[in-house]
Order: structure tokens, then sequence, then C-alpha cells
């Protein structure tokens, strides 16, 4: 790329970083006029579009290189990818498709094809297809723990549990996803104990809500109340709309015999979630065995309109 275009598309990055966007916006869009007869110009500044989220931008140039065959056969080859990157994001599958096994034909045999492949037979679905193509990816670098990651994930989510286990066996357990990967295996086998000291070595790297939860809903399962307590409190510190925390919530309270504090976490579940028929109906047991009648009359009431909407439907169908 020359480098006076080099120039010119930095200065327009660092004004949109420091905050002068639409200056920098109207450098970029001069670019786009001008530069036109250097196809790396116009890749890299695709790239920028990219990186920026105006995907629609960056796709025009992407089609047009690819198009108008400008550029050597990498740089198209890469234009190519590119475009099925963005085309998966946007969800636009059939574009995705095209361009993938453009470059399959061609010959093209990067791993990042064979990722992509999966990637778009994963969205939609096809977790079989998907894992064919990880297979692929996964057979030329098997020593990434990243990508044995990836393929174990997607075993367990075909079903296919033993080979996701076989597969992480080699695993250290010093990486978060393997660690979060394992512990959901452990949970589904029902192997709780394990997938608890799984969840919470992955909780001293990064507490994110699924993971907290991991950790009270296994201490829960192992009859450790308080380890149990601890976690979905933490977990609803975070992120007080992670709805699936309000019942297990409660259900440790219960298990603590604390029935008011139990009947406050269904409270705020049913409000923040609008309208849970199981939840209301459990809340309403629990109001009526503290002897709490007029908020039984209340939660009645909400679950008598919910049976006559019902009634109504079926009237109508």
């Amino acid at each position: 790329m020359p480098k006076k275009w080099l120039r010119v598309m930095e200065e327009a990055i660092n004004k949109i970083e420091n905050n002068e966007v639409e200056l920098g916006i109207q450098v970029l869009n001069k670019i786009g006029e001008h530069g036109k007869e250097f196809p790396d110009v116009m890749f890299y500044l695709a790239d920028v579009w990219n990186e920026l989220g105006h995907t629609e931008a960056a796709m025009t140039i992407l089609r047009d290189l690819i198009e108008e065959k400008k550029g050597d056969t990498e740089l198209l080859q890469e234009a190519k990818i590119m475009a099925s990157e963005i085309s998966l994001d946007e969800g636009d599958f059939d574009t995705a498709h095209d361009y993938l096994y453009e470059l399959k034909d061609e010959g093209y045999d990067d791993t990042q094809l064979y990722l992509l492949l999966a990637d778009l037979y994963a969205m939609q679905g096809l977790e079989e297809v998907a894992i064919k193509y990880l297979q692929v990816a996964h057979s030329r670098d098997d020593d990434n723990e990243e990508l044995t990651t990836i393929l174990s994930e997607m075993y367990l989510k075909a079903g296919r549990v033993q080979e996701a286990i076989d597969l992480l066996e080699d695993i250290s357990e010093t990486t978060f996803h393997s660690l979060v990967l394992k512990a959901r295996m452990f949970a589904q086998q029902g192997q709780f104990e394990e997938a608890y000291q799984l969840y919470t070595k992955a909780a001293q790297y990064e507490q994110i809500p699924e993971v907290l939860y991991g950790c009270s809903l296994m201490a829960f399962n192992t009859e450790k109340w308080e380890e149990a307590l601890r976690f979905v409190e933490l977990l609803l510190a975070v992120d007080e709309e992670y709805m699936i925390a309000y019942p297990l919530h409660c259900d440790i309270l219960l298990s603590l015999g604390n029935t008011e504090a139990a009947i406050e976490s269904l409270k705020k579940y049913v409000d923040i979630s609008g309208f849970d028929v199981e939840q209301i109906r459990r809340l309403t047991a629990l109001l009526l065995q503290a002897g709490r009648y007029e908020e039984v009359k209340e939660y009645q009431k909400l679950l008598d309109q919910w049976d006559l909407q019902e009634e109504t439907e079926e009237e109508k169908s």
C-alpha cells in the first residue's frame, strides 16, 4: 500500500478515536472516492469500515473487489474471507455459503476456511456438518487448546458426550473455557461435585453470570447451602436480571429454612419477569403457608386473570 494512503487512513482513524467522528468519516469517504485504483487501499478501507461497525460500506467495497477481480489472488481470497465473516455476523447464510465454497473450489486451504464453514452450519443448527469441518481444522493443529475446546463443545451440543470428554482429557485445566466446558459435561452426567470444583476454578478467572450460576447450582445439588447462597447472591449483584437465578435463590433459602426471604426473592422475580404461572403458583403457596392472606388474594387474582385469558383464547380457536 502506498505510504501516502496508509498515513491518511491512520489520520482518519485517529480522528475517530479522538471523538472527531464526523471529520474522520469524511476522510474515509474521500479515501473511498479517490483510492479505487489501489485494491490494497480499498481492502484496508473495508477492514476499517468493518471494525467501525459500518458493515454495509465494507461489503460494498468487498463486493466490488471480488466481482471486478481487482487485486491479486491472495487479496481477493482475503476479501472473500472478510465478506464471509460479515455475512455470518449479519445472518446472511446464503452469501457466506457462496463465498466460502468459491474459496474451497479455488483450492484455498487455510484453517480459517474450515472454521468459517463450521460456523456457517453451526449457526443453522447443523452440528454434525459443523463437526466435520471442525475436525479438519483440529487435525491441522491438534495442540491448539482453543480449537480442541471448540470441537469438544460442538460434540457436546450434538450429544456426543463421550467424544467431548475424550477430547478434553489432554487439555490442561488452566484455561477458562476448558474449565467451563468440562464443568458443563460433568453436570450433564450428574457428577455435581466434580462440576462444582471446576466451576469454582473457572470463577477464579472470570465471574460471569453463567459461571456463578453453575457454582451456585452445583453447590445446591451437593447440599452446600451456604456456598450456594453466596454464589447466587453474588450473581444477582452482578446481574439482577439473570432470571433463572431467582427460583434457585428461592430453593436455597427454603433449604436454609428462611421462608420469608424466599418469598421476597420470588416476589422480585415475578415483578421483573412479568408473568410466570408456575412461579406465581409457587409464590401463592408460600404466602398461604406463611399466613400472608392479603397477598395471596393479590397473586390469586393474577392467576384467575390468566385462566380467564386462556379460556377466551381456547374459545376463539
